[in-house]
């Protein structure tokens, strides 16, 4: 359910989208997002405000975005980012600001439970996964999707 910004400040109660979002990895409260969650929420297509909370083992898949940078505070437990270029893992934990520019192919790691606050810039759904992408990389994981 969308909020409207209007001219006034305005709070979105953490009542009012926790138990929306009970179970759910990523609580969109900020974004351009193509449906709406069931929660209140924001629509700007300038940024997205993601509040994430993943259990061990929930790796993502390796992918990018053409135009967006990830910004993402961990607010507790431990993740891990595997960038493909230079084939690295770094591990943050509580307090650790994670930034992967537009480009950048990653894989979230996961490994005990985490909490973070992720912000894109800017909002815009385009992802890019190994079996639609057309780079050649060591961590191709599909073959080439044309």
């Amino acid at each position: 359910m969308e909020v409207t910004r209007g001219d006034r400040a305005f709070t979105i109660r953490r009542a009012d989208y926790e138990a929306a979002g009970e179970g759910m990895s990523h609580l969109f409260l900020v974004g351009d997002l193509g449906r709406d969650p069931p929660h209140p929420f924001v629509r700007d297509p300038r940024l997205e405000l993601i509040l994430t909370c993943y259990e061990a083992g929930d790796d993502g898949e390796f992918h990018w975005h053409p135009e967006v940078t990830e910004y993402e505070m961990v607010l507790e437990g431990e993740i891990g980012t595997l960038d493909v270029a230079s084939g690295e893992t770094c591990w943050n934990t509580a307090g650790d600001l994670i930034v992967v520019p537009a480009g950048a192919c990653v894989r979230r790691l996961v490994r005990r439970p985490v909490r973070t606050l992720a912000l894109k810039v800017p909002s815009d759904a385009r992802k890019v996964h190994c079996a639609r992408c057309d780079r050649t990389c060591a961590c191709r994981v599909a073959p080439f999707g044309g």
